[in-house]
């Protein structure tokens, strides 16, 4: 398993999290207001089957507008099916009421030191603007054409990771559609509520209620049907995110991740999650 599968399938999880457009049903009782200035610091283990295979660190800064999101990861070849890697991802974007509008996004993957794979997209209210992937998608003739209408009202997978706070009831975060774009392919995620949990956060992590969402995966462009991998994925039904509120900053975002493989789940937690507006950081100074 490639670096760049490990962190595709860190990200596809995360896009669980992602607030809607106009073009999709909005959130119930979002709070109208954009967030607080602030920043989230997360750090994340990756697992596959029990055994470690990588760890990121997330990084958000909210200026009470927008957003910026920088993620730095790595993989390590302690098993057969996971090469040495690292990954590098950066998305920005503004906030308006409920709705999370992408602006620019950026993705470099490396594989024992080599380029793997590379995305920049800019963007106009989360429409495509520009877009350049590398390696570009051989042609195929069962692959299923991307069209302009692919290209709008989407998000990158990192502008995914934000959800405006819902007010009253935050299982509202589920039970929706997140429409993906990764500048290969566009595809959908459809959430389902499944639950809450309670999290019990060590060195000051956060401790309290998270929302479970349950998800599957629906492929709309760009992909091959007939492929093993994108079968496999139609008919995952192990995937599943964990949303931990930010109420300082009115949003949440995700703590826990799962997908499953054919060699055992892969799972992403949060040894680290803090969030703070920058006014609670003033106090403190």
């Amino acid at each position: 398993m490639r670096p760049l599968r490990i962190l595709r399938a860190l990200v596809l999880p995360a896009l669980l999290g992602a607030a809607p457009t106009t073009s999709v049903a909005p959130i119930a009782q979002a709070a109208p207001a954009g967030p607080q200035s602030g920043k989230v610091d997360a750090s994340y283990t990756i697992l596959l089957g029990g055994i470690t295979i990588g760890r990121f660190a997330l990084d958000t800064v909210f200026d009470g507008k927008g957003y910026t999101i920088t993620v730095r990861g790595t993989t390590s070849g302690v098993t057969r099916f996971v090469s040495d890697g690292k990954g590098f991802l950066k998305s920005s974007g503004s906030i308006v009421g409920s709705r999370v509008l992408p602006a620019a996004y950026l993705l470099d993957t490396s594989e024992n030191g080599q380029r793997n794979s590379s995305v920049s997209m800019q963007m106009n209210a989360g429409n495509i603007v520009q877009v350049a992937a590398l390696p570009p998608l051989a042609k195929k003739a069962d692959r299923v054409p991307l069209l302009p209408q692919h290209k709008r009202n989407i998000f990158d997978p990192l502008s995914a990771m934000i959800v405006p706070l819902p007010k009253g009831n935050m299982t509202a975060a589920c039970n929706r559609t997140v429409p993906v774009f990764d500048g290969w392919q566009r595809f959908d995620v459809k959430l389902y509520y499944k639950g809450t949990a309670e999290v019990d956060g060590l060195n000051g992590s956060y401790k309290g209620s998270v929302v479970v969402c349950g998800a599957r995966y629906v492929p709309v462009a760009g992909h091959r049907p007939t492929r093993e991998a994108i079968e496999y994925m139609e008919n995952n039904k192990a995937l599943e995110v964990w949303l931990a509120p930010v109420e300082a900053l009115g949003v949440m975002m995700p703590y826990r991740m799962q997908i499953g493989t054919e060699v055992g789940m892969l799972t992403i937690h949060a040894s680290r999650f803090v969030g703070e507006a920058e006014s609670q950081r003033a106090s403190v100074e």
